[in-house]
């Protein structure tokens, strides 16, 4: 369980095999959340849920980025208990225009879904190819990757900008569509206390920084209004200039869930010398 304007940074991509600007931003790092269950309507047929996130960042404007994040969950329905255990990990290459991903998900250790594959930018789009027992290729439309949509909204939020949106895909779900993105950013902030359940290493570095609120939404890309459509999903969390986020909420159609952070690892990232 996320901007100059989009056909600006394409274009960019697209004629230039420049560096992606922005990608020095990100520091490498290890966060550890803690999850718990916020709120759920009946429907959803959650009684209680907590689990785990670890995600990690590792990479530069040379390398490109890396992100693995894993998902623990501990479910009960009221009527059974299981665990579900998401794996996942993506690579974006250092202009943009090369992403891989990779997902395993399992329901009490038994294998659910598996989906791997990469995406390159075309002419007109994007090339999604997935790898596996039934291989299949699909264009689809002009997009960001994960680690850029990022970066354009940090750029935005340096900006003084209070909304952007953009067309993304991340390689989530069965990783055959593009998602429309909508983020709203509030005005920056410090915040030196410890939030519900953090813990005081997981805030390491951080007490003294300015931050964004941030909620981003996600949307399906055949809504007729964006504006009026209900996102299939939302995340809200504090966003830091090194890309770190802290005091998450996520959102779901029918629950949502409350991530916090317990712990921070930095990695020591030597700097690459871009070409002339």
């Amino acid at each position: 369980m996320m901007k100059l304007s989009g056909a600006l940074v394409l274009s960019v991509m697209l004629t230039s095999p420049a560096f992606a600007t922005g990608f020095e931003i990100l520091a490498p790092h290890r966060a550890v959340y803690e999850v718990k269950l916020k709120e759920a309507e009946d429907r959803s047929g959650i009684e209680a849920m907590d689990g785990r996130i670890v995600y990690e960042l590792r990479g530069n404007e040379c390398e490109g980025i890396a992100i693995s994040y894993r998902f623990v969950t501990r479910i009960n329905t009221g009527r059974e208990q299981f665990v579900t255990d998401q794996q996942s990990a993506s690579y974006e290459s250092p202009d943009g225009s090369e992403f891989s991903f990779s997902t395993k998900s399992f329901v009490n250790d038994q294998p659910d879904q598996n989906i791997k594959g990469t995406a390159n930018r075309a002419e007109d789009g994007i090339i999604v190819k997935h790898d596996g027992a039934e291989p299949r290729k699909l264009e689809l439309e002009d997009s960001l990757f994960t680690s850029s949509h990022l970066i354009e909204v940090m750029k935005k939020a340096i900006a003084g900008e209070t909304f952007t949106s953009h067309k993304v895909f991340d390689g989530s779900g069965e990783a055959d569509k593009v998602l429309n993105s909508a983020s709203v950013i509030g005005k920056p902030k410090v915040v030196e206390e410890l939030l519900e359940g953090e813990e005081k290493e997981g805030v390491t570095g951080l007490k003294s920084q300015e931050a964004w609120p941030v909620t981003m939404s996600y949307f399906n890309t055949n809504a007729d209004n964006t504006a009026e459509a209900l996102p299939i999903y939302e995340a809200s969390f504090l966003l830091y200039r090194n890309g770190v986020t802290r005091d998450l909420t996520m959102r779901y159609t029918d629950y949502a869930l409350k991530a916090s952070l317990t712990d921070i690892e930095y990695f020591d990232q030597p700097p690459c010398e871009l070409e002339n």
